[in-house]
């Protein structure tokens, strides 16, 4: 049995504008830097969305609307396994948790000694054997990779692994020593370590040269990884797959997986692939097959009865034959720039976000639509 769950969700590439530096250039999102006051959202930009569904849809930023932010205030999520807990990152402010299904937010890290998170969350990792232990990942504005011993009070940056996409866990070692983030947007950037993450060592260098952006990590085990590499730059885009530690990286398939993997209880590896579909390794990575079809993206998830779901086109979809097949499962999704999905099971319902490059949490940024496992 696994002993880990990892629910991790990434800011696609593609909405992240154009080409990055370094996480310190001075051209990024000038207009929306920090410090910025507290302002009424951009009305043209707010325009530009689609208005909501009257249906099953049901607005759950709550107190978080309006909040002052940047490009991409509200882009990581996440529904904790083992409790009724929603977090949510906003760019700036740090993470904000829900007990009673986005009816209300409030602040985490507020304990005493805790690093202030203010990147842009793009993915999280929960560990399944410690339930007061995650991680976040985020991109932009201080420390890169985060850790909490203590279920969100108190925060601690790890190392200086900046603007990164993802974080991953090996979770075969008890210590949880080894780990690997990904760098964003960025070529042969792939940042490991083997001291749960006071040093990093760039183990992308070793990518073969004129590979896509290194931005998507799974850690196997201590000298098992994995990296999809992609996105809007010129480069060969697949995955990359090492078993000494990263010194080496053969590439096993083509796809060009985008976001982070899934890696299901049955463990089997669900990875979104650009342009729509999903690959799927049922031997740890070495070979894999295309399922799906274009109008399935965005980062898998696992449902409790272990029925795999993703964004389809214009609903939520599932998969009951491991993503050979997909249903609708949701009316029409709120909006058509949702940037990923999440299910809570203790609140039996599935939740999507969204943002804009706006100076503010928009007004509709989290919706709520309820979906039944048991009977659905």
């Amino acid at each position: 049995m696994r002993t880990s769950v990892l629910l991790l969700f990434l800011v696609p590439l593609a909405a992240c504008g154009g080409p990055d530096t370094t996480p310190a250039d001075a051209s990024r999102d000038a207009a929306h830097a920090p410090g910025t006051d507290a302002g009424a959202h951009d009305a043209a930009a707010l325009d530009a969305h689609t208005t909501p569904s009257t249906g099953p849809w049901a607005n759950v930023t709550a107190n978080l609307a309006g909040m002052a932010s940047e490009c991409g205030s509200v882009s990581g999520f996440a529904a904790k396994p083992d409790e009724d807990l929603l977090v949510v990152g906003v760019a700036l402010h740090g993470l904000w948790a829900s007990t009673d299904g986005g009816g209300s937010w409030h602040a985490l890290g507020t304990g005493a000694g805790s690093d202030a998170i203010t990147n842009r969350t793009t993915s999280f990792v929960f560990d399944a054997a410690h339930a007061s232990v995650f991680w976040e990942a985020g991109i932009y504005n201080g420390p890169g990779v985060y850790r909490t011993d203590d279920d969100g009070l108190t925060f601690h940056a790890l190392g200086d692994a900046h603007h990164d996409d993802a974080v991953s866990v090996d979770f075969t070692d008890a210590s949880r020593t080894v780990l690997l983030a990904g760098g964003h947007e960025q070529a042969q950037t792939l940042y490991r370590s083997n001291d749960g993450g006071a040093h990093w060592t760039n183990v992308g260098t070793n990518l073969p040269a004129g590979t896509n952006f290194s931005s998507a990590p799974l850690v196997l085990d201590a000298m098992t990884h994995l990296v999809g590499c992609s996105g809007w730059g010129s480069g060969t885009s697949g995955i990359y797959r090492t078993t000494d530690g990263g010194m080496h990286w053969a590439q096993v398939s083509d796809a060009s997986a985008s976001g982070q993997p899934l890696v299901a209880s049955d463990g089997t590896i669900y990875w979104s692939v650009m342009g729509g579909g999903v690959a799927r390794s049922t031997d740890s990575g070495q070979h894999w097959d295309r399922v799906g079809d274009g109008g399935v993206h965005g980062t898998p998830i696992e449902l409790p009865d272990g029925r795999i779901a993703a964004l389809g086109s214009s609903a939520i979809v599932v998969s009951s034959d491991s993503g050979a097949h997909w249903q609708p499962a949701t009316e029409s999704l709120p909006y058509g720039d949702s940037v990923g999905v999440a299910y809570s099971r203790q609140q039996r319902a599935f939740f999507v976000w969204h943002f804009d490059c706006g100076m503010a949490v928009l007004d509709d940024a989290i919706m709520r639509h309820d979906f039944d496992w048991e009977t659905h």
